[in-house]
């Protein structure tokens, strides 16, 4: 008998290939990995093997753990109309608020609070008490927590005057209790003014280097303009120093802080098209000059740190041209090593399947990435490296590629 039960699960585990992933599973991804996923329109959890559906008949999108695993955040509608709150151990459900297009919206570090924008308006609201949302401030453009959690860094939305000038971008720290009262809040800079080399209208979200000393986000210009140029920032943490780094796409995905040292990794280059000009920069803060790590005839389109002394990248051949092809080269990872830059691929993806939106998680000591073609796009997860690799989450729903980006982050969250 025992016989026969090994030779049965011999059989299943052969025959678990995903479709035209063309990785056969052999490796379980460690039980403290866990994923929110979107699968045909609704949300599902999984955490090592076990997989669980929570809705039916829905629209979901942008699922996002909180820091504990204890709630998931999610936009519900084709056009994000809900933002709802899903209690994990209980599996309770609920609309928190109504915002047309909502797509900003965050847990605080260390805590289960949750802070969403609704047009400039920005609000936050205890999970286990949705109902009473605390206004924070208004006139806002994008905001993050700051990193102990007690309220906000924000930016404000510039305004076009009937002069034709632009009232300034500020950016500010805002009290977690504070109110939009303009003595609650400290203005820690002012944005250049709008100039032939410097204009923004608003910034992205804001991130902070591992010692807290320095921030990195990304000024944008008016919309049309923004889809081709923004200017990466860099900010001390008490507003003394501005710098003006390099030009890139509006993708918060696209710029990270490295683990240990205020060491900054980002994807530079102008123009929307992800498959022409994008490249692996790095720099030390704040004034070291950033060195690409890319090389010639290929373009990087997503990354993350694997430690400090190594970055996972999306690497494709590039397209020239003014017309992408009707294919476009798909990317494999390669695993950069930043001291020599020396590179090595460590995946190989089927013909006309590509590998993207790459994530390191050090507590599991694994990689996780999306395998995506032919409308089909399967979780992947490895070892440190890419070592024994294996399909861990089947059919999550494909998104649109803009310009050779996918935004993964809309049908997937995974944390450990």
């Amino acid at each position: 008998m025992r016989l026969l039960h090994k030779t049965v699960a011999g059989l299943i585990l052969f025959s678990m290939v995903s479709g035209g992933s063309g990785i056969r599973v052999e490796a379980k991804p460690a039980d403290t990995l866990k994923a929110a996923f979107v699968r045909d329109g609704d949300l599902w959890f999984k955490k090592g093997d076990a997989e669980r559906q929570m809705t039916k008949g829905e629209h979901i999108r942008y699922p996002k753990w909180s820091f504990d695993g204890e709630w998931v955040a999610y936009s519900q509608g084709k056009e994000g109309e809900e933002l709802r709150l899903l209690h994990v151990p209980t599996g309770r459900n609920r609309v928190v608020a109504h915002v047309k297009g909502l797509r900003n919206y965050q847990w605080a570090p260390g805590r289960n609070e949750l802070a969403y924008q609704d047009g400039q308006k920005l609000l936050w609201m205890r999970a286990d008490k949705p109902d009473a949302p605390a206004e924070a401030a208004q006139g806002i453009g994008n905001f993050s927590w700051l990193p102990d959690g007690n309220g906000f860094i924000a930016s404000t939305q510039a305004e076009l005057l009937p002069s034709g000038s632009w009232t300034p971008v500020d950016i500010v720290e805002i009290p977690l209790k504070g109110t939009p009262a303009a003595k609650t809040t400290k203005r820690l800079f002012e944005l250049p003014k709008m100039s032939e080399d410097f204009f923004a209208v608003d910034t992205s979200g804001f991130k902070y280097s591992r010692s807290g000393r320095w921030i990195a986000f990304i000024a944008n210009p008016t919309a049309s303009l923004s889809a081709d140029s923004n200017t990466l920032c860099l900010l001390s943490a008490d507003g003394s120093l501005f710098r003006k780094v390099d030009q890139m796409l509006n993708d918060e995905r696209w710029f990270q802080w490295a683990d240990r040292t205020d060491r900054l990794a980002y994807i530079g280059g102008i123009g929307r098209e992800a498959t022409s000009n994008k490249r692996l920069m790095v720099l030390d803060a704040p004034e070291g000059k950033p060195v690409s790590f890319t090389p010639k005839g290929y373009v990087d389109q997503g990354f993350t740190w694997e430690g400090e002394p190594h970055i996972i990248v999306s690497r494709a051949k590039e397209q020239t041209g003014s017309k992408p092809k009707p294919f476009s080269p798909q990317a494999q990872l390669v695993e950069i090593k930043l001291q020599g830059a020396r590179y090595k691929p460590i995946t190989q993806p089927p013909v006309r399947y590509g590998d993207s939106g790459p994530q390191y998680f050090p507590r599991a000591g694994q990689l996780a990435w999306v395998r995506s073609g032919n409308e089909k796009a399967d979780v992947l997860v490895s070892g440190r490296g890419g070592k024994h690799p294996s399909v861990w989450i089947k059919d999550i729903d494909p998104v649109d590629g803009f310009y050779g980006r996918w935004d993964w982050n809309a049908v997937l969250d995974i944390d450990s």
